[in-house]
């Protein structure tokens, strides 16, 4: 099957990254995937170095007719049988193309709130399928805009299991940062943006230091679109004087490493989370995590069973809970091999790919 994804994102975050992986997986299970992005953005860069397949257009605005025709021209030629979409920008580019023919399927990764009915259009006339990282999506959508529930499909996200995979040398990155064998480090995995949460693990790490001084804490990411929002951290870090207890390690491709290196693992989002790729890699890393109530998590994490939920935005308890987990290694164990266990049940990557394929095969025949 010969599958094109538009991403007109010019940040590189989660969503993108799994994009990525699919085309690769589809490529090496004997499809046609390919990626348009915008040229010199994040996307086309991180994309390159993953050795996706790529196709560079500028997509600049929602309606662009030469854009649309320059996508019509490539689906022809590459007998395309399936688009797919991420955004209200590649959606509206993609749009044409749908109604002139080529099946469209657009994924829906955030819980934030659609907006008007017109917004809602989209979802309702202009594709042929939605596929939804969690089930509150699905809801809002039918609730909220009517959209038909068999046009849904709720698939979560996955990790490669063996990648992240236990025991993982635990000292690796632990080096890299200074942090010794017997410091307790808690880390926070993920882009640098204000819905996830980061300023809130600053405002709780003083809560912590308090009873225990010798705790570290690590965050590993970068601001999408704009740096300055890691810059914001950074500038909260050093006004809270945290800067020999918090470290910012930018962006990594060696998060097995980083998760191995965590004692514990916290998310922290505040919204728009939908199906955190960050909770798929802790738990198949054998990690204990800490997570807020928002998106699936609630679905997954089982309070004090795989896991800590709290709710977002509160900076004592999420200082509560770090401590819980410090100065109780045996529930943290606990929660960390039911997560493993979890992650090998139900995030195997294989297994969504092959439920994502159903789907696409059922559009693509047309």
């Amino acid at each position: 099957m010969n599958i094109l994804y538009v991403e007109s994102s010019r940040s590189w975050g989660g969503q993108e990254y799994r994009t990525c992986l699919e085309i690769n997986w589809l490529n090496a299970h004997g499809h046609q995937a390919w990626l348009v992005c915008n040229p010199g953005s994040q996307v086309h860069s991180k994309a390159s170095e993953l050795g996706t397949r790529l196709v560079t257009m500028a997509l600049r605005s929602r309606v662009d007719p030469l854009c649309s025709l320059r996508l019509w021209r490539f689906c022809r030629r590459n007998h395309i049988k399936l688009l797919k979409t991420y955004s209200s920008k590649d959606h509206w580019l993609c749009l044409p193309l749908y109604f002139c023919g080529i099946p469209l399927s657009r994924a829906r990764c955030i819980t934030d709130p659609i907006g008007s009915q017109g917004r809602a259009f989209v979802f309702k006339h202009g594709c042929s399928q939605i596929v939804a990282d969690a089930s509150v999506i699905k809801r809002h959508l039918v609730q909220e805009h009517g959209v038909d529930p068999a046009k849904i499909e709720v698939i979560g996200s996955a990790v490669d299991l063996e990648k992240f995979k236990p025991p993982r040398d635990r000292m690796k990155f632990r080096r890299e940062i200074g942090v010794d064998a017997d410091t307790t480090l808690v880390g926070n995995i993920g882009m640098i943006r204000p819905d996830k949460g980061q300023l809130v693990l600053v405002e709780a790490v003083p809560f912590v230091l308090e009873k225990r001084p010798d705790s570290r804490f690590v965050i590993v990411g970068q601001g999408t679109g704009q740096l300055k929002r890691g810059i914001n951290v950074r500038n909260a870090i050093d006004r809270a004087g945290l800067a020999d207890k918090v470290f910012m390690a930018g962006y990594r491709w060696d998060t097995p490493d980083v998760y191995a290196a965590c004692d514990t693992v916290v998310i922290a989002s505040l919204r728009t989370e939908a199906s955190p790729i960050v909770l798929r890699e802790a738990f198949a890393s054998g990690r204990p995590v800490i997570a807020t109530n928002v998106g699936d998590i609630p679905e997954i994490i089982k309070h004090r069973q795989n896991g800590l939920l709290i709710e977002p935005g509160d900076s004592k308890a999420l200082a509560a809970a770090i401590l819980e987990f410090i100065c109780d290694p045996k529930l943290a164990a606990h929660c960390a091999a039911n997560g493993l266990r979890y992650a090998i049940e139900h995030f195997s990557f294989d297994q969504m790919m092959k439920a994502k394929l159903r789907v696409d095969l059922a559009l693509g025949r047309y």
